[in-house]
């Protein structure tokens, strides 16, 4: 998965977290763990282990915002810059031709 989708997958994790909490469940769902330990795997090596057996809504909401800290980071650094398309390429070269006559 890219950085990009994991920063998907990770807001899409924060919103049923925040759900948690409106709804005031004690512990995050055991269905959200896999898919959470995933984004956090990729993310950063260490983040799993922060989250151990943590299932309060707050604390793993701080993890969430960790990795999606370190997924924009990878996601910057993986773009890197963009081809330069040149524009008027054959209008410059006209240009030239006839400037050469």
């Amino acid at each position: 998965m890219t950085p990009r989708r994991l920063l998907q997958e990770s807001d899409e994790l924060l919103f049923w977290v925040e759900e948690c909490l409106v709804q005031q469940v004690k512990i995050v769902p055991g269905w959200l763990i896999p898919r959470l330990m995933t984004v956090l795997r990729q993310a950063h090596p260490q983040l799993p282990a922060r989250l151990g057996r943590e299932r309060r809504p707050e604390q793993v909401m701080e993890i969430i915002y960790d990795a999606q800290a370190a997924l924009m980071d990878q996601a910057c650094i993986s773009r890197g810059p963009a081809q330069v398309i040149p524009l008027f390429a054959r209008s410059r070269e006209r240009m030239l031709k006839e400037a050469a006559l």
